[in-house]
């Protein structure tokens, strides 16, 4: 993909996040909207997608291909909320076909009720994700989802600014005040926080949940802001010197300023693992496992893998992607990182302790 036209369709396509702490869904994606066999409603993050796949799978399937997208897992949940509420009053909301959620969302999702089962009879290549994302806790044999990318959280950084990558303390540092930014999203700001405290980032103890919340409204007097939706552009353009961010993000910004580095602190990042779903409400659910059958060909997981920076998972599509991505440990972590790396977990009514702690550091 041309990173240029990456960039491009941030600018047209973006968002912004909404704001607000992730949303509880249990009334989540009641009704359907009348089904539309020739028209698939894609909501997927910001540039997360070699363009050619949409057209490509449109001129194989006949299905066009309505695309939109969000900057966080708490846009995506506000999104499905405010859609649903749309069409419980009686008014027309958009319905989504494909959403690509983090983890821990898809979890609470599919705890919920709210996904669809894929159809085996449509989906049938799931043997070529590699084993390890076939067995994972949040969706044990991939009975709801197929993996879209991984990879991590970290931060981006300037390497003529910082002679060794810098950790988590460097959000606090009145030297780069104004030109470092962390991420508006709710669990990953706060398990930042927790991670410089040296804490579990998904603790349940109150008080060190609001302790990750005081370090961010130290934080907040220093860097530029809360971004999840610009901070890609502001890196690349030396905007930023530091920013809280993610892996891809990062090595595309890093394709326009190869003076960025990328790195997950010694006390701990987070891994995440964003898939494709399908909602329970979709309109045209056939034509969602259809996409997600052609997502699974090789040839179109690697193109992704190539495109976004990311590792998607299909271990048959490695013979296709080429060696320098395969052997860019940001794309790719070594085991030494693996090591320190922990998945965001859905924690249930805990979420609410989070809710809090955020809303208090967003009104600070």
């Amino acid at each position: 993909m041309d990173v240029e036209r990456a960039i491009t369709r941030r600018k047209l396509l973006e968002l912004g996040a909404l704001g607000g702490a992730a949303l509880w869904l249990s009334p989540l994606l009641g009704g359907c909207a009348k089904p539309s066999d020739n028209r698939l409603v894609f909501l997927n993050w910001q540039d997360y997608i070699d363009p050619t796949i949409l057209a490509d799978f449109t001129a194989e399937s006949g299905l066009q291909v309505a695309y939109e997208t969000y900057a966080s897992n708490d846009e995506l949940a506000e999104r499905l909320t405010l859609a649903d509420v749309a069409r419980r009053r009686g008014r027309k909301g958009t319905s989504f076909d494909l959403i690509v959620p983090s983890e821990y969302l898809l979890e609470r999702l599919r705890t919920l009720g709210v996904l669809r089962l894929l159809d085996r009879e449509i989906v049938t290549s799931l043997d070529n994700l590699a084993a390890a994302f076939r067995s994972e806790p949040f969706d044990p044999g991939n009975r709801f989802s197929v993996p879209w990318a991984t990879g991590t959280t970290g931060i981006g950084y300037d390497t003529t600014v910082f002679d060794a990558p810098p950790g988590w303390d460097v959000f606090l540092d009145k030297a780069h005040a104004a030109k470092m930014t962390m991420l508006d999203e709710l669990r990953d700001s706060m398990g930042a926080a927790l991670f410089a405290l040296g804490d579990d980032p998904n603790t349940r103890d109150p008080g060190r949940i609001d302790a990750a919340a005081d370090w961010l409204i130290e934080a907040k007097t220093v860097i530029r802001g809360f971004d999840s939706a610009t901070y890609l552009d502001l890196l690349a353009a030396g905007e930023l010197v530091c920013a809280h961010g993610y892996s891809s993000d990062v090595q595309l910004a890093r394709k326009r300023n190869p003076d960025l580095g990328f790195t997950i602190p010694q006390t701990g990042g987070f891994r995440w693992i964003d898939s494709l779903c399908i909602p329970e409400s979709a309109p045209n659910p056939e034509g969602a496992n259809r996409f997600i059958e052609y997502y699974l060909t090789p040839e179109v997981s690697a193109l992704n893998a190539v495109a976004c920076q990311v590792d998607t998972g299909n271990q048959a599509a490695r013979q296709f992607i080429p060696a320098d991505v395969l052997d860019n440990p940001a794309i790719f972590p070594p085991q030494d990182v693996l090591d320190r790396l922990r998945f965001i977990e859905d924690l249930g009514e805990t979420e609410k302790l989070y809710e809090k702690a955020w809303a208090r550091v967003k009104d600070s």
